[in-house]
């Protein structure tokens, strides 16, 4: 009960209908309303990451709930061999980008490493950027310690949802070992879980528990007020999220290391490189372009006339 009334009263904060309209154009856009009655009504939230007008463009399409500019995109995108690398700014970039290429979805945005741990200051003004600038929705938040609470309290205050994120946390990759299964023990486990109940008491919309075993999203999923998405969850929880370069395998499926967690639902990578062979076989066959088909034609007297000046020249 005390849990339920923390959360209807964060929701109230953030939006009063499901029916508003983006503050940016004209289109319905889902908010955060939105995802907490999909949630009372059992309906499976889908995410999926965007990061730039293109990939942006397909998740507006393809109708997905909430679109988040995860950092990941400092490995997928920019090429970056660790996501720490990834600074304020160049999220910023590509979070304008995936503004303007989506008109329907919720947008969230990860705070990168290095732009909220200094201070609850510090946090406030990297969030608020994002959403003036950037124009997304809310904020994605690493970690659900005591620490981290005063700040998600604070950017909740000002008006801007929090989501949380807690198991396999990117940004603290050297701290825990690296890319690998969290919560595998009983402490472990329990970790997670009261770093769960600090972000739901602290109002945050929703939580990404990512890497842990599937009775554990299982659990943690039954026992709180808010959605949870998974990512390496199992099949429990109340939504599920995946890297869309992972998805649509954007990389060179031989040269990446795919999740077990990954379902590819696409093979762009290998359509985009057959498309390119065959287009660099028909320009040295001189089969692109065609003149009729691919060519502009010109009037046969104006032509003429372009001869008899040009000889002139």
């Amino acid at each position: 009960m005390f849990r339920n009334s923390i959360h209807k009263q964060a929701i109230r904060l953030f939006s009063n209908s499901s029916t508003l309209r983006s503050s940016y154009n004209q289109v319905a856009r889902k908010t955060v309303a939105d995802i907490h009655q999909f949630y009372q009504a059992q309906k499976p939230i889908s995410v999926v990451t965007a990061h730039d007008f293109i990939t942006a463009k397909l998740v507006d399409a393809g109708d997905i709930d909430i679109c988040l500019v995860g950092d990941s995109l400092a490995n997928t995108t920019l090429g970056y061999q660790d996501t720490n690398e990834l600074t304020l700014d160049e999220m910023l970039y590509h979070v304008k980008s995936v503004s303007r290429g989506n008109d329907k979805s919720l947008i969230i945005a990860d705070l990168p490493f290095g732009s909220f741990e200094a201070s609850v200051e510090q946090a406030t003004k990297s969030a608020i950027k994002l959403v003036q600038s950037g124009k997304v929705q809310g904020v994605k938040l690493e970690g659900g310690n005591q620490e981290n609470i005063p700040t998600i309290e604070k950017l909740i205050s000002v008006g801007i949802p929090v989501m949380g994120h807690v198991g396999l946390t990117p940004q603290k990759h050297n701290a825990i070992g690296g890319f690998r299964l969290q919560g595998k023990d009983a402490k472990g486990a329990l970790d997670i879980y009261q770093e769960c109940l600090n972000l739901q008491k602290a109002g945050v919309f929703a939580i990404v528990l990512e890497c842990i075993p599937n009775k554990i999203a299982q659990y943690i999923t039954q026992h709180l007020s808010v959605p949870t998405i998974g990512i390496g969850a199992g099949p429990f929880c109340s939504g599920q999220v995946l890297v869309v370069s992972d998805m649509l395998e954007l990389k060179n499926p031989e040269e990446s290391h795919i999740a077990k967690f990954v379902k590819p639902y696409a093979h762009f990578y290998q359509t985009g490189v057959d498309a390119l062979k065959q287009y660099k076989s028909d320009v040295e066959s001189k089969q692109f372009p065609l003149a009729d088909e691919h060519g502009y034609k010109i009037k046969k007297d104006v032509f003429e006339q372009f001869k008899q000046e040009a000889q002139k020249l």
